[in-house]
């Protein structure tokens, strides 16, 4: 009859680790991370946020709402509500003044309101419609405000010129006003374009539009157009030869260089690979960048925080570049990021927010562990990190430093925190269950132990991409992690930061992540009488998911566990009854 398991003991042995990618690149210094900020919940996509300063801001949605903040971003306010609206854009001259343009009716649905334009004065609490010459607007989808130096009686200041336009969908019409928005003129743009996505001005002169060739959306064209006459007549210096295309964002890090996005709505799944454009001559002359091969991929927003480094909002995920478009990694800064809005302070330093699904904030150092998990499972948000694997694992045991025996283990794991082990045979009736932060205990001819158990390894190494940054820091607390403490350093060849312990402490409770790819190397905890040092190696990707095929377990600086990994699969879908306590002893693992 097989002994009871010791349960101190298999903390040690067991925590098999398969990672995947999608990959993010960071360096800790210098690339940002992406965080969450808290808002209301939207389901969809939000359309526009605007800021003044690092402090002031306003956000806008379909919802017919207008929040605002006035400390970074951290909290937000409804300010404005008005039902039957679509708010699309939003854009402020000061901290008083500002513009919100509507989608208009017969788009969207429940939108009952035509009005395309609304102006406040007061820094968002009341609108109002604004009047404007022309023919009617059907409504708007961009807006950008240019202020115009001069100089009254020697002394420096700006007049605002407000530039608009829409709308998706069509029909394509501008509204500009040159006297700080207080007359509007619109101007009929249909023998142009037919939809309106996004407007720049450079001077009052040079300005771009991304458009559409037509209103046939199965056989439109992405188009861009620039004019040299402050809007009085515009001409085509892009248009792809791909039907079912728009351009949608633009953003210029600096007046020559330039990037679009490209959306693609192309129902063929053969008309997979995604673009942008990119400009080096201020935007008369464009090239076709690849950005991905990915049918689901939808572009929204684009912004740079320089000529080179930038990002592209997507859905279902969006991307980085460093190397101004070139190469291209994953990066998540909230679903269908449909604005991104870059500021800098008087010291040149750069923070960015991004709107979508939700609205997040970049950082651009990793001050604390607490900032450490939130860019871990931000880099993998969005459902890019698998939820279910198996595996069977060669598992040798160390005695003394040297081997002692070789058994062969059978697992499955389910995010978060399900994991089911059996010994020698995937139908044993012999092993180990976690599910819930409780551990069940099974052998044969004895009652199982059931107990409390948080596994740190589950929890640093996979469990981290499917909790809440905060209900993982809890639960890191809770084991004695000091999430105050990060620093870099070097492990294996690659860059981590170090979660938990000085430079030199291998005694304290640390997490070592990998700064680029967002994985777990190494992992230190302290229990009583004991070290436990586990290094996770061997890393191969397979399916495009990093796999750590090797991990190797010390107790006390000695050699006592090396699991090695093999039949590795990623299902879809799992069977529940692998992590049901109660059938642990029935179930045979696939």
């Amino acid at each position: 009859m097989q002994k009871l398991i010791n349960i101190s003991v298999l903390k040690s042995f067991i925590g098999s680790l398969i990672f995947t990618a999608g990959l993010f690149s960071q360096s800790l210094n210098t690339a940002p991370y992406w965080q969450q900020v808290k808002t209301d919940d939207y389901k969809g996509k939000q359309d526009d946020i605007y800021f003044i300063n690092e402090t002031t801001g306003w956000y806008c949605n379909g919802n017919g709402k207008i929040y605002k903040t006035t400390n970074s971003g951290t909290d937000w306010k409804l300010i404005f509500e008005k039902k039957g609206t679509f708010f699309r854009c939003i854009a402020f001259a000061d901290s008083l003044n500002g513009f919100a343009g509507n989608i208009g009716t017969d788009y969207f649905p429940n939108v009952t309101d035509t009005v395309p334009l609304y102006k406040t004065t007061d820094g968002g609490i009341t609108w109002i419609a604004v009047a404007y010459s022309g023919p009617t607007v059907k409504g708007l989808c961009a807006l950008d405000i240019y202020k115009e130096p001069i100089i009254n009686s020697g002394i420096l200041n700006y007049k605002t010129h407000i530039f608009c336009g829409g709308r998706v969908g069509s029909p394509a019409f501008t509204i500009i006003s040159h006297d700080n928005g207080n007359t509007f003129l619109s101007a009929d743009m249909n023998m142009y374009c037919k939809y309106i996505l996004d407007i720049k001005f450079f001077t009052l002169k040079e300005g771009l539009i991304c458009a559409a060739s037509g209103d046939d959306l199965d056989n439109n064209h992405a188009l861009i157009l620039i004019t040299h006459n402050g809007g009085n007549t515009w001409e085509k210096v892009y248009e792809s030869k791909r039907n079912a295309e728009i351009t949608w964002k633009q953003f210029f890090p600096s007046r020559s260089v330039g990037y679009v996005t490209v959306q693609s709505y192309d129902t063929n799944a053969t008309a997979d690979q995604r673009y942008i454009v990119k400009t080096i001559d201020g935007g008369k002359t464009w090239k076709e960048m690849e950005l991905v091969k990915d049918f689901k991929v939808r572009e929204f927003g684009v912004a740079f925080t320089d000529d080179k480094h930038g990002w592209v909002g997507a859905m279902p995920y969006g991307f980085e570049t460093f190397d101004g478009g070139k190469s291209w990694k994953s990066s998540y800064m909230g679903f269908a990021t449909n604005k991104i809005r870059i500021l800098s302070n008087t010291s040149g330093q750069k923070t960015a927010f991004a709107i979508g699904s939700t609205v997040s904030k970049n950082k651009s150092v990793i001050n604390s562990g607490y900032d450490a998990i939130a860019a871990t499972r931000n880099a993998y948000a969005g459902g890019r990190w698998y939820k279910n694997f198996t595996f069977s694992q060669e598992t040798k045991f160390y005695k003394d430093g040297k081997e002692d025996k070789i058994e062969i283990w059978h697992e499955a794991y389910s995010a978060p925190g399900k994991l089911s082990i059996k010994f020698k045979t995937k139908d044993a009736k012999v092993g180990v269950l976690f599910e819930g932060n409780k551990i069940h205990v099974f052998n044969e001819n004895q009652e199982p132990v059931h107990k409390l158990f948080i596994h740190d390894l589950l929890l640093a190494a996979f469990d981290i991409y499917f909790l809440k940054p905060y209900e993982t820091h809890h639960l890191l607390d809770s084991l004695g992690y000091n999430l105050k403490i990060v620093r870099e350093d070097v492990f294996e060849g690659r860059k981590v930061f170090v979660v938990g312990a000085q430079k030199g402490d291998e005694k304290s409770n640390q997490l070592w992540i990998d700064a680029e790819r967002f994985y777990l190397h190494r992992i230190i905890y302290n229990r009583p009488n004991e070290v436990r040092d586990i290094i996770l190696s061997d890393y191969v990707n397979m399916e495009n998911n990093w796999v750590a095929k090797k991990i190797i377990f010390k107790e006390n600086g000695q050699l006592n566990l090396i699991e090695t990994y093999f039949d590795i699969k990623f299902p879809k879908e799992i069977n529940k009854d692998f992590f049901d306590p109660v059938k642990f002893t029935e179930t045979k693992l696939e």
